[in-house]
């Protein structure tokens, strides 16, 4: 029987009409042997996410360390809705089996990030390359596993 995992990754993103969403990770438990990598995998994910999403942080949040922006600062983007989220699927290394969360305010005016007429990732794209990563390196699925990125769709 796998041991169920307990870490979190929390992040909410805000957009043009200040509108906030949150959507969150699981993670490997932060301890005092593990916790300076586990900081510098989070604050490598919160940058990848910045490169790929177009709204503005409202707070992230790791198990031992919790940033918050207050007040709140809306997107400068108009074009960044919550509502425009992307779909990240992902999956188990060993069980194989999927998960899915959705990230808030898609970066839909960098067309380099999305296969041409389609709503789906280029996963050769630098920024997605970044995003893979950190993602990967930060991510653990619901049993504690490793993970690995299916894909990135959009919605609207």
């Amino acid at each position: 029987m796998a041991t169920e995992n307990a870490g979190r990754y929390r992040h909410s993103l805000g957009d043009w009409d200040s509108q906030k969403r949150q959507f969150s990770f699981d993670t490997a438990v932060v301890t005092a042997v593990n916790h300076d990598a586990e900081k510098a995998a989070h604050d490598a994910l919160v940058a990848a996410i910045a490169d790929v999403t177009l709204g503005e942080l409202d707070f992230e949040e790791f198990v031992a360390d919790r940033e918050q922006i207050r007040p709140f600062v809306r997107s400068a983007n108009s074009v960044a809705q919550v509502n425009i989220e992307m779909v990240v699927t992902f999956e188990d290394d060993v069980t194989l089996a999927q998960q899915a969360t959705r990230i808030p305010t898609a970066d839909l005016e960098d067309e380099t990030l999305w296969t041409i007429g389609t709503n789906r990732w280029d996963p050769t794209d630098a920024k997605w390359v970044t995003f893979i990563a950190a993602f990967e390196a930060h991510v653990l699925s619901k049993l504690g596993n490793a993970v690995s990125i299916v894909k990135v769709e959009y919605l609207q």
